[in-house]
């Protein structure tokens, strides 16, 4: 029986100390796992210290998990106790096991009997290090449902953190074949669709870069504050280093004034959408950026698109589903803390 004593565990704190060919290959093509991407991470995370654990078997690495020391993480609370707990974060910050800015996880684990062993390996190892940087919490996020029941070290406790994300699955080598895929009623939306836009004087263009950020961002704001969601304070890095990733920007104008705008990225043929934007009071242009992400998507060949959580009866009648890893593991680092959850049960 393999324990956890019977893995070498290699600890990197910037991306070029991992050897990029070893991490692709216990990657696996899974997306937002590649090193492409933890590279365009850790430059748009520049504020988060990252901790790569990468555990080994025979001398053969099977198993990883990447975290990062954050201390502004935007937790759904109301905003008196944002303001509270951004003080405490300063002091004791979170340590996070997330694969960076795409609603993923970042424990990577073998399948059958090396799973446990090597996940408790690597909490073991990420544990040392939540005491080294005085964290209060380590935390993995993006855990599926199915994943929280079992195999945790002990102390570990399970909590559903936010609405679950979604996604669909891609199947037509073209746009036309997607409208044509959908019933009459599908159809006829896309061309009101269109036909509306296009009497409001709005067009959609797919760039490869952000000309004006801030006026993305403002945009990206008002969406947030309208759904009482708590500001990302990545987003603005986030849209500046579009480039780097070969992502696209929606951009959604009226007479050249910004009226709309979206981020998609792509990895391992996934497409993610994030950062959606929007001017108040002006129909049609949310609809047109969604058909604009979906044959961005299946001109890059996209086999999955996942669009994260909200607007979920849009998503349906498009065919998205729910995903369900919209779960955290976490312990509690500091003794006070742990004390204070054992007295709360």
């Amino acid at each position: 029986m393999i324990t956890p004593a019977a893995f070498t565990a290699q600890i990197a704190h910037r991306f070029d100390e991992v050897d990029t060919h070893e991490w692709d290959t216990l990657s696996a093509g899974k997306p937002f796992q590649s090193a492409r991407w933890y590279q365009f991470g850790e430059r748009v995370l520049a504020t988060c210290q990252p901790f790569y654990i990468i555990v080994s078997l025979s001398g053969k690495p099977v198993a990883r998990g990447s975290f990062y020391l954050v201390r502004d993480e935007p937790l759904p609370i109301p905003p008196p106790a944002q303001t509270v707990l951004r003080q405490i974060m300063r002091r004791w910050p979170l340590l996070i096991c997330r694969s960076p800015l795409s609603n993923s996880s970042g424990l990577l684990l073998p399948e059958g009997s090396l799973c446990q062993p090597a996940r408790t390996r690597i909490l073991a190892e990420a544990e040392k290090i939540a005491l080294q940087q005085h964290c209060s919490f380590l935390l993995c996020d993006y855990i599926e449902a199915a994943e929280t029941l079992q195999g945790w070290p002990a102390g570990y406790r399970s909590i559903t953190v936010s609405g679950p994300g979604t996604w669909m699955p891609l199947e037509w080598p073209s746009f036309d074949a997607f409208l044509q895929a959908r019933n009459k009623k599908g159809r006829q939306h896309y061309k009101r669709t269109v036909r509306e836009g296009e009497k409001l004087g709005i067009r959609v263009q797919r760039r490869a870069s952000v000309l004006d950020a801030e006026s993305a961002l403002a945009l990206v704001r008002k969406v947030e504050q309208r759904h009482g969601a708590v500001s990302s304070p990545w987003s603005l890095e986030l849209i500046k280093n579009l480039e780097d990733a070969c992502g696209t920007f929606l951009e959604a104008t009226i007479n050249d004034r910004l009226v709309g705008c979206g981020l998609l990225f792509y990895d391992n043929d996934v497409q993610i959408a994030t950062a959606l934007g929007l001017k108040e009071d002006i129909p049609f242009v949310y609809f047109m950026l969604v058909y604009a992400g979906i044959q961005d998507a299946i001109e890059h060949h996209a086999r999955i698109l996942r669009w994260g959580s909200g607007a979920y009866a849009v998503k349906r009648r498009l065919g998205f589903r729910l995903e369900t890893n919209n779960h955290s593991v976490y312990v509690a680092i500091q003794p006070f803390l742990r004390s204070l959850m054992a007295l709360a049960g």
